[in-house]
């Protein structure tokens, strides 16, 4: 797909990109705060389709996004060069086997840190002395470091996401996913009696297992803007989707200073189906995927909108890099200056597209979505 397709599309709320019937995306809106966060008239734009399980999108700082698709036990990079007059957008295997990776975090020293679930490990890629960031090509399995592997000497079930604080601790949680299911990891024998939840600190070589006595399942997390508060996808309904006695929530605890959690609480219940990637925005906003797209709820937990997705979605991420927001923004206009002959509300969408803050990439089952938003997220770096 040619992305200058794809600018136009977003800038003028018209797609030439590649949709079908059942490709319709909808949003609905439950408090007028949600139209502050995105534009609800855009139509998105399907940007990668043909996976198995898409999982684990991260943005990367050139603006390349990185996603696995877990069934298939690869990881994909889509490559966006949104300098060229015509913009291109090219997916290409980044790594294969990979191993059932699923989540995916930058830490502080632009490493790109995975959830393995076929290793049952942390593990860490170097960015910055990788040439192919810049010119995409197969990655080495020896390029891979694995951070951690195991708690008190029991490996650990099946690392399933994970998040990185400002400091450099990682948390990430560990289900049994990868463990009991074969197109999801190697299987193997369980060693730790329950799914929890682990904080390590890569500059101690500590690891925590966090507090969390209401907690079933453990799968997506997050942190607020200011880290005081860190969110759970209780997912244990993913073990048996009719058993509505499963929990299908989000929790939330408050961090101490030792980092240790408190006051554990129900934030959200997430139906139909459960959460698995949670994010939170910069206004402190919870973004939860569900069976039918992506909640957003407030702080309170307070349901603000939905974008219904024709597929389930199971992870999505912001962008984050400023100068690539900048470009996209330059070629929004560049775009609409270039095709004044063929649209007559050209003045108002280049004013809509200054608005842009951030790009939502969206793993709904096969698809990768792009959609635009006018919030940020709640991670700085």
């Amino acid at each position: 797909m040619n992305i200058f397709i794809l600018f136009i599309a977003i800038a003028f709320g018209i797609s030439h990109a590649k949709h079908s019937a059942n490709s319709k995306i909808t949003f609905k809106s439950y408090d007028k705060s949600f139209h502050k966060l995105i534009d609800s008239n855009q139509e998105p734009i399907i940007a990668y389709e043909g996976g198995e399980w898409l999982e684990g999108v991260q943005a990367l700082p050139n603006g390349n996004v990185v996603f696995s698709d877990v069934k298939s036990n690869v990881l994909l990079l889509l490559k966006i060069d949104w300098e060229n007059q015509e913009p291109k957008i090219k997916t290409s295997i980044w790594l294969k086997p990979s191993h059932f990776q699923n989540g995916h975090a930058l830490d502080t020293k632009c490493n790109l840190i995975a959830a393995s679930h076929g290793k049952r490990a942390i593990e860490k890629l170097n960015l910055t002395t990788l040439k192919q960031i810049k010119s995409p090509k197969p990655l080495k399995e020896e390029q891979w470091k694995v951070l951690l592997d195991s708690y008190q000497g029991m490996k650990f079930n099946s690392p399933n996401d994970l998040i990185v604080d400002s400091s450099g601790d990682i948390w990430f949680s560990d289900p049994r996913f990868g463990l009991l299911n074969p197109l999801e990891g190697y299987g193997g024998k369980q060693e730790i009696d329950g799914e929890f939840v682990y904080r390590y600190s890569p500059n101690s070589n500590d690891i925590i297992r966090l507090n969390t006595p209401l907690l079933k399942t453990p799968n997506g997390l997050a942190l607020s803007p200011d880290e005081k508060i860190l969110y759970i996808a209780d997912s244990q309904l993913a073990y048996d989707i009719n058993n509505k006695s499963l929990q299908h929530r989000i929790l939330a605890y408050d961090i101490a200073k030792d980092k240790t959690l408190k006051n554990e609480r129900i934030l959200a219940v997430i139906e139909p189906g459960f959460p698995d990637g949670i994010k939170v925005d910069s206004m402190g906003n919870i973004w939860s995927s569900s069976a039918n797209g992506i909640k957003v709820f407030n702080a309170s937990g307070k349901l603000l909108g939905e974008i219904i997705f024709p597929q389930v979605v199971g992870n999505f991420a912001f962008s984050l890099n400023d100068l690539e927001l900048l470009n996209i923004n330059r070629q929004f206009q560049r775009d609409a200056k270039s095709h004044q002959a063929k649209y007559s509300n050209i003045e108002s969408n280049i004013k809509s597209s200054k608005q842009i803050k951030s790009l939502l990439y969206v793993a709904s089952l096969s698809k990768l979505y792009i959609l635009k938003l006018n919030v940020q997220s709640g991670i700085k770096r």
